[in-house]
């Protein structure tokens, strides 16, 4: 089985990868072995760990059955391997444990001998290296672009163009206005931003001012029209408003233990001015004067704003509608820019979407061997005992041993060969080094990898710790959140992250209410009477109204259809005639009295109960900090782990389907 990589697609388009797999199959021929497979991983970072690498997910995957197809992992160079000590030795460690080595072709070794694992501990010196070296190379480099004030890669910013594109140096973001003189046709970005500012200042209302933005050409980069949030956030955007870029000022950029940026302190790099100073004045002042929205209290939305809706949009809470329900409105039904129709997406009733979702959380968090099993594929191998750690650590120190023990003596050899040759103490020093570097480097090799083994120790005690932070969070979800109110489970969606996918299109109702009638029956604990010829002799003589055009008992059968069925008015059969007529007959009996007494004349006879409350089909993701969740359950503050190393405080994504399964 041979393994190839490259960071880069550019990498992939040459002939790097095809390269590589021509000399991993040449040498796979030399040796003698069965070619059974490659696995390619395209654009995929060395860093990466063998989880997190697509193609060699699927190799290790294979590695682990029995009976098992391939015995050996042939790769081109020791960096394809791995770019960090993490990503290379995790996998290779997990292989050689189940009896598989790996053979790196451009030095011609496999790590199933002591001298070709002496070789790939240099191989991953040097890959690590190399990749530091790298990443000092390049960041240096924008750092200094930065501080000259040029453009240093990324989006550009709206109202903006880069000048100089490719040119050392030379690359710069400037104002894209018209640059030449006479009648320009061209609808520039910075133009766009300041006719919206003075329609905004003028009109005080961002929907009408981007409806008029529209009316007269302009459009956003992409080419769409405008809407009001969107001419909001490029007007009042704090580039444009500040007329500068922050380099590694973002909450985003890698910081060290102290809060500073690992690969360069920030940079402000000052830009030209969209509005003058008084123009920015003015505008602030008109949007203070704005007055705020008032908002709706009384229902807590606990999932509002984590609801996606078929358009692609959040549903939000929406205040109370007709009969007091509360409900969920999708923020597409605004419009989506000045004189297009909303989204067409129904509201949500809030009560069961709440409930559903907050009982499959509480089912899955409550269930110990479920959570450890969606974690497996972060915690099987480190947290299980796979790897001989014990094993490797004496091996280490029994090869430490005896390289200490011969350096010493290439010292002593070095010392009398330095003193037959008569030279002078600083010469003397230069030579004896010279002569045990050799041994010396590989001494230095085998510290390394047993720091390295070290950590990856640490790392398995910590997965195991969190194994039974897991179990924790199950005790704490059986003990409290069956008990949570409403304002303790929107504290805990936020805590989680929580995220609710509809999966098909929900049910069309009146603003998202339930069925009045099917409400009344349930309230009743009534279930629905099959409607005989015995039952409409009952209840026939009990209707006073019989309109011409209109069939009372095929108006009955079919609300008794409509409940027994559970489907909604509009998909009725057409037997049973218009929907509304259904409908309109349903309220007047429902409120005349005749709907209690027919259905009591009606109690003796066969029924069939109510469906079940439709709940929509969701897929729920959410992200779990044990540590952090389980502290804020107790009301402290996070716990610091008594192991320190890779994956403390590491969330761990879940994804449920909308059969409460794992998807």
């Amino acid at each position: 089985m041979d393994y190839l990589r490259v960071s880069t697609e550019d990498q992939a388009k040459g002939y790097g990868i095809t390269c590589a797999g021509k000399k991993t199959g040449r040498y796979i021929g030399v040796k003698g072995w069965e070619h059974v497979g490659t696995f390619t991983d395209v654009g995929v970072s060395g860093a990466l760990e063998s989880h997190e690498r697509p193609d060699l997910r699927r190799l290790m995957e294979e590695a682990r059955k029995v009976p098992r197809s391939f015995d050996i992992v042939v790769v081109n160079e020791g960096r394809v391997i791995g770019r960090t000590g993490r990503a290379f030795w995790r996998w290779v460690w997990e292989l050689q444990e189940i009896g598989i080595f790996v053979a790196v072709v451009k030095r011609d070794y496999d790590n199933s001998t002591p001298e070709g694992e002496s070789k790939m501990r240099k191989d991953a010196d040097y890959a690590e290296d190399e990749r530091n070296s790298i990443r000092e190379r390049t960041q240096g480099g924008i750092q200094e672009k930065a501080e000259e004030g040029g453009y240093v890669g990324g989006k550009v910013p709206f109202g903006y163009r880069v000048v100089g594109r490719g040119r050392t140096g030379k690359s710069r973001l400037v104002l894209d206005e018209c640059c030449g003189g006479g009648d320009c046709e061209a609808k520039h970005e910075a133009c766009a931003l300041r006719r919206g500012r003075s329609l905004f200042v003028a009109l005080q209302h961002w929907g009408r001012a981007a409806a008029t933005l529209n009316a007269e050409g302009y459009a956003r980069r992409d080419g769409r029209p405008w809407c009001g949030q969107s001419l909001r956030q490029q007007v009042l955007s704090p580039i444009v408003m500040e007329a500068r870029q922050v380099f590694r000022g973002s909450r985003g950029v890698k910081r060290d233990r102290d809060g500073r940026p690992l690969n360069g302190d920030p940079v402000v790099i000052p830009l030209p001015a969209v509005f003058a100073p008084a123009e920015a004045e003015e505008l602030l002042r008109t949007v203070g004067r704005r007055p705020d929205r008032t908002v709706l209290t009384g229902h807590v939305y606990s999932l509002s704003g984590r609801i996606v809706s078929p358009c692609g949009r959040r549903y939000v809470g929406g205040g109370r509608i007709r009969r007091g329900r509360a409900v969920y409105r999708c923020q597409g039904r605004g419009e989506p820019y000045a004189g297009v129709p909303a989204c067409s997406c129904p509201c949500l009733a809030a009560e069961p979407i709440e409930q559903q979702t907050w009982r499959r959380l509480t089912t899955f968090l409550s269930d110990a061997d479920r959570l450890r099993h969606v974690t497996g594929d972060r915690t099987t191998v480190w947290g299980s005992g796979q790897v001989d750690f014990e094993g490797r650590r004496a091996d280490l120190d029994r090869k430490i041993g005896i390289q200490t023990q011969a350096l010493a003596v290439a010292l002593g050899v070095a010392a009398k060969q330095v003193v037959a040759r008569g030279l002078c103490l600083a010469e003397a020093e230069k030579a004896v080094e010279r002569l045990i570097a050799p041994v010396q480097d590989e001494l230095d090799v085998l510290l390394e990898a047993k720091e390295a083994l070290t950590a990856l120790e640490a790392e398995s005690a910590a997965v195991q710790g969190r194994a039974a932070l897991l179990v924790e969070v199950a005790a704490m979800a059986q003990r409290t959140l069956g008990h949570l109110p409403l304002e303790g489970q929107k504290e805990f969606m936020a805590a989680i992250d929580a995220k609710v996918t509809l999966v098909e299109p929900p049910q069309r109702g009146r603003s998202g209410q339930p069925c009045a009638m099917a409400a009344w029956f349930s309230e009743r604990r009534l279930g629905v009477p099959l409607l005989t010829d015995e039952g409409w002799a009952k209840v026939e003589p009990m209707i006073t109204h019989r309109p011409r055009g209109v069939c009372p008992r095929l108006v009955m059968t079919g609300i008794l259809y409509k409940l027994r069925t559970g489907v909604p008015w509009s998909s009725l059969p057409a037997l049973f005639g218009r929907p509304a007529t259904l409908q309109t007959y349903a309220v007047r009996w429902r409120a005349s009295g005749f709907w209690k007494n027919a259905m009591r004349v009606l109690a003796t006879a066969e029924s069939t109960p109510l469906p079940a409350a439709f709940e929509p089909a969701t897929r729920i993701e959410c992200s779990i900090v044990p540590e952090d969740l389980l502290a804020t359950q107790q009301n402290t503050s996070p716990r610091k782990p008594a192991l320190a190393g890779y994956g403390t405080g590491e969330a761990f994504k879940f994804r449920m389907g909308s059969d409460t399964g794992l998807a």
